[in-house]
């Protein structure tokens, strides 16, 4: 028989990044062996495990049994779907039951890690596997955050789209949750949906085969069958293993494909994750962490302050008084003490308890900044929390807005805003931050445009940023996209931050006087006479293309401004326009 030809790793990978540019697109066979170092047992690892059950289960008819089937106790990978009838005759749930066990809280490895960001690639954006697991789709999320399309049963095999940019898993022995298949009558034909779907992948695709041992019947035979593939064929190897079966090199010489020896899938990532540059995830899987409890503490805080005295915020106490005590336990100690005395004493006795909570100083800096008013002790408490951690994402960022309103430390504000968008690059808030300091500090409104609209894009919910975005544009007279941003703002209600909504009604005021008339200056008295005030902000722009387009309250504009942004006395405005 002829043998395949065989390259290095290295060969394949300088080759693999090169086909970038014609346009090569590959797609990743994934077996058993692929998630070996994600702790999943290999199938020939199993079927020796359950090979031992049958010895156990069967003692005076083993050897009859083996003899039947020609089991090969040497290599039992070959007779896996013959071993596990046997295993699990007596009781098939027991191999289910099994097979849920051995994948329970099992985490993607490294490699995936790598393959992850290579199927966000729309040239590489196809994984076809026998695994059962979960390893290529928790990696996704993990690791990029994109949602790929799960194909798990055949009956999904028709939802596959070669032309679509969204990653593709199809799981052509179903997925773990889908009655998976396991024995020899279910894994020895490729149903129908799966060999239409395959043959469309292949036509477009070069495969590269990692951890997969050609066992089954359903998919070795299907390849078997294919006409010669116009790129051919990669099969990674494991050099521990040895070369892969005669069926297998067959396969490969006919196909005209080629053999690669790897020490393993984590290994081979890493190599093509060198020739890619893809960064290291690892910071950016603390920032998500940490953004995503983030959330969750706001969401619980928010709850917790609306109404201080519900039935709610009881439950919300009872839950915090069962929790294991943290940093956080003190904050929403804070949250729920009206008294500023009492606040600042939890604060303190909370440092105490947790002398090595960054959290907790970056809150008490907060509280200081906000409440008390005592900005040099704010900011050496945030320069302890950095001191600890200087990478911690939202620490640089609040940081960044003190040294920015309160200390008017606009070379250094900028510095950290820039590190907060470095540390976390999909946080919205990082960009409309630094976005509405480019507006209004550095009245650089061009890049304040892109940060908005980068803050918008990743999903941002802050009115803030819909409103200052709004006003960006109408100073540069782009009314409608302006009313669109101003529209988006009111979606999003906030309780903390009110002093938005009177500058958006402002605007409609001011700059869309045509479409909404006086009924705004309603909206912007109720607001004023609640004690709403943005002491600072700029109008003038405003008011100026009012008086440019015509607007027929312009000198009452000019007083509105006076009260908003410098505290006028409320009795300059009339009752009515």
């Amino acid at each position: 028989m002829d043998q395949p030809e065989e390259i290095e790793l290295q060969t394949f990978i300088k080759q693999f990044h090169r086909d970038r540019v014609s346009v090569r697109k590959y797609c990743f066979i994934l077996g058993a062996g692929a998630s070996k170092q994600s702790g999943i047992p290999t199938g020939g690892e199993l079927a020796k495990i359950w090979l031992d059950g049958i010895k156990n289960l069967y003692r005076s008819q083993y050897d009859q049994w083996k003899n039947e089937k020609n089991i090969d106790e040497q290599n039992p990978a070959i007779h896996y779907s013959a071993i596990y009838d046997k295993r699990f005759k007596l009781n098939p749930e027991e191999g289910f039951a099994q097979l849920v066990q051995i994948m329970d809280g099992k985490e993607p490895s490294i490699g995936y890690s790598v393959l992850a960001q290579l199927l966000t690639d729309p040239f590489h954006n196809v994984v076809i596997t026998t695994n059962f697991d979960s390893m290529t789709e928790d990696a996704l999320f993990i690791y990029t955050r994109r949602k790929p399309l799960v194909c798990g049963h055949e009956s999904l095999a028709s939802f596959i789209n070669i032309t679509s940019n969204r990653p593709v898993i199809a799981k052509i022995h179903r997925d773990l949750l889908f009655a998976p298949k396991s024995n020899s009558d279910e894994t020895s034909q490729l149903a129908k949906g799966w060999i239409d779907a395959l043959t469309q992948i292949f036509r477009y695709y070069t495969p590269v085969f990692i951890g997969y041992g050609g066992n089954d019947g359903s998919l070795m035979e299907y390849l078997e069958k294919l006409e010669t593939l116009s790129n051919g064929m990669f099969w990674c190897y494991r050099n521990a293993d040895g070369k892969p079966n005669e069926r297998i090199q067959k396969l490969l010489t006919n196909q005209k494909g080629f053999l690669i020896p790897i020490d393993g899938f984590d290994e081979m990532m890493i190599a093509l994750n060198e020739e890619m540059e893809y960064p290291l995830k690892d910071q950016e899987i603390l920032n998500v962490a940490e953004q995503r409890v983030k959330k969750y503490r706001e969401q619980i805080e928010k709850l917790n302050k609306e109404n201080p005295a519900s039935e709610t915020a009881r439950a919300i106490e009872l839950a915090n008084e069962k929790s294991p005590r943290t940093w956080w336990s003190v904050e929403l100690e804070v949250q729920t003490e009206e008294d500023l005395n009492k606040k600042d004493n939890i604060y303190k006795k909370g440092l105490n308890e947790f002398p090595d909570s960054i959290d907790l100083y970056a809150c008490y800096a907060v509280f200081l900044t906000d409440f008390l008013k005592d900005y040099n002790k704010a900011e050496n408490f945030y320069k302890k929390a950095l001191s600890k951690n200087q990478n911690h994402f939202y620490i640089n960022g609040n940081y960044a807005n003190f040294l920015n309103r309160i200390k008017k430390d606009y070379k250094a504000a900028e510095k950290y805003y820039k590190k907060a968008i470095e540390l976390d690059p999909e946080n919205p808030d990082n960009y409309g931050n630094y976005g509405i300091f480019l507006h209004t500090i550095r009245q650089n409104d061009n890049e304040a445009a892109i940060c908005y609209s980068k803050a918008i894009n990743l999903g941002t919910i802050n009115p803030i940023i819909f409103g200052n975005f709004a006003q960006l544009l109408i100073w540069k007279r782009e009314f409608p996209n302006a009313e669109t941003k101003i529209y988006e703002a009111f979606l999003f209600p906030t309780h903390d931050e009110k002093q938005i909504y009177l500058e958006l009604w402002f605007y409609r005021f001011a700059n869309f006087y045509n479409q909404y008339g006086d009924a705004c200056y309603d909206e912007i008295l109720k607001l004023i006479r609640s004690g709403v005030r943005s002491p600072g902000w700029n109008l003038k722009p405003n008011i100026e293309l009012a008086h440019e387009y015509g607007h027929p309250h312009v000198a009452l504009l000019e007083k509105l401004d006076k009260v908003i942004t410098e505290d006028a006395p409320v009795d300059i405005l009339p009752d009515k326009p």
